[in-house]
C-alpha cells in the first residue's frame, strides 16, 4: 500500500500480522479444509475532535436510489456506488465484509453531517432485490461485489487496474462515483479516468472520505499557519486521527456559501473548488448541531478576491492606523500569498490613537448564547494587539464590548480568540482587532471566524484550537 511516511508504521504492523495470520492458516488447512480471509483490511476508526458514535448508534444513511443494475445508472442522480472489490489471491469474502462496510459507508455519512451545523449527506445507489427493511439486506443492497480480473497476486494491485476492471465490467457511468473497498494489497488513492474512482484497502470512515473527497479535485489542502506546509488536523490531511472537514470553512469546504471557492493548493496551482457542491452530496440547509459553524462570508474570513495593495472588501479601519491587501512578496514567505494564494490584510498601525481593524458586517447574535470569535495574526517586527467584541441592539446601540488579552505578536502566524456570551438586548456582533496607542508597527491578519457555540461538544461549545 503506497502511502507516506506518517502511515507507513502502522500499514507494516498491520501486514505483518497479515503474514503471520496467513502462515497460521496455512499450518490449519491441512487439518480443516475450510479457509478464512488472509488479508485483514481494517482499519481503526478517528477518535478526534470527539469520538464517533458506535455502530449500533451510527444513523443509517440509507439508499438515496435504487437501480435494478447497477452497471445501468443512465437518467440517475449523481451518487456514489460502492464496490467490494476482490480477486483470486483473497477470495471473495462479500459475506463476511458486506455489513461491514456498510456500517463504515454510514459513518462517512456521520462525519460530513456531523463535520458542521448544515444538513448534508452522501447519494447513495443502491440495487434492488434485498430487502431493505433489515440493516442486511440494505448493506447488501448497497455493497455490490466485483471481481478485479487482473489483480495481482502476491503483490500490490494498481488502482489504474481496478478502474479499467470496473469500467470493462461495466461500471462506467459519468453520474457515479466508485468507492471500492479492496480486499487484497492495495493503494489508498482516487483518479478519474476512463472511471472515477476511490479506493483503499484500509478500510476506516476517515480514509475513505479523504479519498472521495479528492474525487472533487481537492488536494491535500494548505491549511496550517506555516506558509508551504500541512496541518494535521483535517481529514482532508490527517485521516488516522481527525474526521472533520475543513472546520474553518477556509481551505475546500463550506457548506454556508456554496458559490465560494477555494484554492486547494500552494501557488502557483490554481484549482479553485467548494466541496459543499459536490454533484453526489444533497444541497446543505442550515441549521442543525455539528462541530463547526462559522457566521462571515468567505471574503470575510480569507481576504480572497481582493488585489494586491488594494482596500480590503468589507473592512474598516477606525482610530489609529490604515489598511490595504497585503504587498506581494516571495511566494513561500508572508505576502499577498498567505500560505496556500489567498489574499491576507495588513494593518499599518500608527501611534496616535488606538486602531481597529474591524468586519464591516456586524452578524446577527441572539442574546444570552456564547459566541467566539478568532483570527490569526502575525508581524515582520513586533507589536500588541487584542481582539473584540461590540454588543450592538437592534436600534445599533453599543451596549458593551468583549475584550481578549492583550497578545504580543511574533513573526509566526498564530492563531488568537476571544469568547463571550452575547448580553441582554444583543442583535449584532462587530468583531475588530485592536492595537493599543503608542505602537507603531504592521501586522498581517487572516483566517477570521465567528463561532456560534451551540453544539456543547467541545471547549465551550466550540472548536478546540482557539
Amino acid at each position: 500500500m503506497k502511502r507516506g511516511i506518517s502511515s507507513m508504521l502502522p500499514s507494516r504492523l498491520n501486514r505483518l500480522l497479515s503474514v503471520i495470520a496467513a502462515s497460521v492458516l496455512a499450518v490449519a488447512a491441512m487439518v480443516a479444509p475450510a479457509r478464512a480471509a488472509a488479508f485483514d483490511p481494517i482499519g481503526t476508526e478517528p477518535v478526534a475532535p470527539y469520538a464517533l458514535p458506535a455502530d449500533t448508534a451510527l444513523p443509517q444513511r440509507g439508499c438515496t436510489t435504487t437501480l435494478a443494475d447497477p452497471k445501468n445508472a443512465a437518467g440517475s442522480i449523481q451518487a456514489v456506488q460502492v464496490i467490494y472489490a476482490w480477486h483470486e489471491g483473497n477470495g471473495n469474502n462479500y459475506e463476511m465484509y458486506a455489513e461491514r462496510i456498510a456500517r463504515i459507508v454510514d459513518r462517512m455519512d456521520w462525519l460530513l453531517d456531523e463535520s458542521t451545523n448544515y444538513d448534508q449527506h452522501i447519494n447513495l445507489s443502491c440495487r434492488t432485490g434485498h430487502a431493505t427493511g433489515t440493516y442486511s439486506g440494505y448493506a447488501r443492497a448497497l455493497v455490490v461485489p466485483e471481481k478485479i480480473e487482473n489483480g495481482v497476486i502476491g503483490g500490490e494491485t494498481d488502482p489504474f487496474v481496478i478502474a479499467d476492471d470496473l469500467a470493462a465490467a461495466g461500471y462506467d457511468s459519468g453520474n457515479r462515483r466508485y468507492l471500492v473497498f479492496e480486499d487484497f494489497n492495495g493503494t489508498a488513492t482516487a483518479h478519474c479516468g476512463p472511471v472515477c474512482v476511490a479506493t483503499t484497502d484500509d478500510w476506516d470512515s476517515a480514509t475513505m472520505m479523504h479519498e472521495l473527497i479528492h474525487l472533487h479535485d481537492v488536494d491535500h489542502a494548505k491549511v496550517s499557519e506555516v506558509p508551504n506546509s500541512f496541518s494535521l488536523n483535517d481529514v482532508m490531511i490527517s485521516q488516522y486521527n481527525d474526521w472533520q472537514i475543513d472546520q474553518e470553512f477556509n481551505t475546500y469546504y463550506d457548506p454556508s456559501e456554496t458559490s465560494a471557492l477555494f484554492y486547494t493548493s500552494s501557488y502557483p496551482d490554481t484549482r479553485k473548488v467548494n466541496l459543499a457542491s459536490f454533484p453526489p452530496f444533497t444541497t446543505p440547509v442550515c441549521c442543525d448541531v455539528g462541530y463547526s459553524n462559522d457566521a462571515l462570508t468567505a471574503q470575510e474570513r480569507t481576504i480572497e478576491s481582493d488585489a494586491p495593495y488594494g482596500f480590503p472588501t468589507g473592512f474598516t479601519v477606525t482610530g489609529g492606523g490604515w489598511m490595504q491587501v497585503t504587498p506581494p512578496g516571495a511566494d513561500g514567505q508572508v505576502s499577498a500569498r498567505y500560505y496556500d494564494g489567498r489574499r491576507s490584510l495588513t494593518m499599518n498601525v500608527q501611534a496616535h490613537a488606538e486602531g481597529l481593524v474591524s468586519v464591516t458586517r456586524r452578524p446577527a447574535v441572539t442574546a444570552g448564547q456564547r459566541y467566539k470569535f478568532f483570527a490569526r495574526l502575525t508581524t515582520g517586527t513586533s507589536g500588541d494587539v487584542k481582539l473584540r467584541m461590540s454588543w450592538y441592539n437592534a436600534s445599533n446601540t453599543l451596549l458593551s464590548a468583549s475584550d481578549s488579552a492583550v497578545h504580543s505578536l511574533s513573526s509566526g502566524w498564530q492563531e488568537y480568540s476571544v469568547s463571550a456570551i452575547a448580553p441582554a438586548g444583543a442583535a449584532t456582533v462587530r468583531l475588530s482587532v485592536v492595537s493599543p496607542a503608542g505602537q507603531t508597527f504592521a501586522y498581517v491578519l487572516d483566517s477570521l471566524q465567528l463561532n456560534h457555540c451551540n453544539n456543547g461538544r467541545t471547549t465551550d461549545g466550540c472548536r478546540l484550537n482557539g
